[in-house]
């Protein structure tokens, strides 16, 4: 039960007691039988009648304070229901490939495997990688900053990783593509590097010594370093169709940055065709040399690395439907309730017991009201849940009601004794209190792979729960009727607006970033794209880099450049022009996008 409620309690039972002492002064004759006094009441059922209304005015009082949640709930629930539901913990894993047994051609780890960490109080806590993995018979021996080689245009720097295959392979016998890199490091480090390599790289080489000696090259272009993150099948968060993609981008940014700290090296196959022996040197040119302070070393460029989320299925306890009932708990599992919470429904069944056909109810918040009864009354029953705050000592967690309704939102009977609802959960807090860095590995998954271990770079999130209610909730709202142009011709504040509902954690470091925004401008222009001039705005927004120590303005200005992109229409683009108030060249100017898609 809500805390919250004894407060509205108090202030219901004072002022019952204060109009109870009104109320014997004017009329003490209907007091005395009362036993009503001033300050006390003799008879102990009068006041335990007192209290229960004393509670009863308060729940009705909390609920109007609230705004009826149940009205907005109900609302994000059906477009944006990462707003109301338990933020999982989230982390970065490793795959230790065994040497001996990884095929030239690779071996595919696919996403959404099945992770288990080591137990905590008794219970394994389930994740799952978001990020597919290709184990190469290769690893990273050495990586750090260089001179350059060779004289290159612009060329001020180098960044140099040197690989090396396993078991004596030669390059043109592997089959790969590409490279995926995981940044790992500190923030101060790895955040400078991130944009070291998406906006100063002005060459590529791979560079290897063939069979007779002779050291040979293959070049590659800037554009084959290529983000991570940002597209639909790589959300850590599972995306529903109706919801709008760039606020789950922004989700995802302020509850976990690291995703967005992988890239992937592509162009690769050209080796294929060269005489590169067992190791070579990626020589990435600079336009801009690096920090003096800037540490790389071969723990920084991570292979085999994915994000992972404790996110997983199951079907909850069954539901035994009963008419004297309005709402049921939802129950992942009975025997360790402090180690599940529901984090979505996914289905709602029932089996029949004559016919055995599976029946499946539609929730009552969506678009599929068709009815399947041949009246076409509506007597067809509805589902719709209610999360709340877990009444159990000491639990920070939410339990979520499931009811049925029918199309009038009138209590409904299923039909059925037994309901079976599909879920997914997370493990309450329990991932938080996961210890790493275990000599023999950190997590296990239950399929056979060539993999010695499995490590976790970062320490998991704790489960984090959207602090939103009341009026919060209606400000979430609002924002749903925002276009492109409300929101560029409101500048930073509308921006700024939007940025602070996801600060979840009223997190200082997250505040100092929103506030680091110093202006929006935005203009109308006309670009050449393709053999077609298109109509689209371009939005300059300046930053204040010291608000962004230890963090990534590169990063943050790379998901607001994507974000802004989703908001234009078919027929036109955004684009973006990203400067600091320190520096007096331009941070980026990036090139007209249009959802996903750059327009070139």
């Amino acid at each position: 039960m809500d805390d919250d409620i004894l407060n509205y309690y108090e202030r219901e039972l004072t002022f019952i007691r204060e109009m109870g002492a009104e109320f014997a002064k004017k009329y003490p004759k209907i007091a005395g039988r009362l036993l009503l006094e001033p300050d006390k009441c003799e008879d102990p059922h009068t006041e335990r009648l007192i209290e229960a209304v004393a509670f009863l005015s308060g729940r009705v009082h909390k609920k109007i304070d609230d705004d009826f949640p149940e009205i907005t709930e109900s609302l994000l629930q059906i477009l944006y229901p990462h707003y109301i539901s338990p933020i999982p913990s989230m982390s970065v894993v490793t795959f230790d490939p065994v040497s001996q047994s990884i095929p030239p051609n690779g071996y595919l780890i696919d996403r959404d495997t099945k992770l288990y960490s080591k137990p905590v109080h008794g219970v394994p806590c389930q994740f799952s990688t978001k990020y597919p993995v290709k184990l190469l018979p290769l690893e990273v021996i050495s990586a750090g900053l260089a001179d350059p080689r060779k004289p290159v245009r612009n060329a001020q720097q180098a960044i140099v990783i040197r690989l090396k295959t396993f078991n004596g392979l030669a390059f043109h016998q592997i089959g790969m593509e590409s490279l995926r890199f995981y940044l790992h490091g500190s923030g101060q480090h790895v955040f400078h590097l991130h944009e070291l390599l998406f906006n100063n790289v002005c060459h590529i080489e791979c560079v290897s010594v063939n069979n007779e000696g002779r050291s040979e090259e293959v070049p590659l272009r800037p554009g084959d370093i290529l983000p991570v993150g940002f597209s639909q099948n790589e959300t850590l968060i599972p995306c529903q169709q109706r919801s709008f993609p760039g606020y789950l981008l922004l989700f995802e940014y302020f509850c976990f940055p690291e995703k967005f700290l992988f890239f992937d090296l592509k162009g690769l196959d050209r080796i294929s065709r060269s005489g590169f022996g067992d190791t070579m040197d990626l020589w990435i040119y600079l336009d801009r040399g690096a920090k003096p302070n800037l540490l790389v070393n071969r723990e920084t460029f991570r292979l085999n690395a994915s994000p992972i989320v404790n996110l997983f299925t199951r079907v909850a306890e069954p539901i035994r439907a009963s008419r004297e009932k309005s709402e049921y708990l939802l129950i992942p599992d009975i025997r360790r309730p402090e180690a599940t919470e529901v984090f979505s429904v996914d289905r709602v069944v029932s089996i029949s017991s004559s016919s055995e056909q599976e029946k499946e109810y539609k929730p009552f918040y969506s678009i599929r009201h068709y009815l399947n009864d041949s009246s076409g009354h509506g007597k067809e029953a509805f589902w719709h849940s209610k999360r709340s705050p877990s009444g159990r000592k000491g639990d920070n967690g939410t339990d979520l009601y499931l009811s049925f309704a029918d199309l009038d939102f009138r209590p409904a009977d299923p039909g059925v004794e037994v309901v079976s609802v599909h879920v997914t959960c997370t493990n309450r807090d329990l991932p938080g209190r996961i210890t790493f860095n275990d000599p023999s590995g950190d997590f296990e998954t239950e399929t056979a792979a060539p993999i010695s271990s499995i490590n976790c770079l970062i320490k998991p999130t704790p489960t984090r729960r959207p602090a939103l209610g009341g009026a919060l909730h209606w400000r979430l709202i609002s924002h749903l009727s925002l276009n492109y142009l409300s929101l560029v011709d409101g500048g930073e504040e509308a921006l700024k607006e939007i940025l602070k509902l996801y600060d979840f954690d009223n997190s200082p470091a997250t505040r100092q970033q929103i506030n680091g925004i110093v202006s929006l401008q935005s203009e109308f222009v006309t670009k050449r794209i393709g053999h077609s001039f298109c109509r689209g705005v371009q939005v300059t927004i300046s930053f204040d880099e010291e608000k962004f120590v230890g963090t990534g303005l590169f990063l943050f200005a790379t998901v607001l450049e994507h974000f802004l992109g989703q908001y234009v229409s078919v027929n036109s683009f955004s684009q973006l022009i990203a400067q600091t108030i320190q520096r007096k060249e331009r941070l980026k100017k990036w090139p007209p996008r249009n959802g996903n898609r750059i327009l070139l």
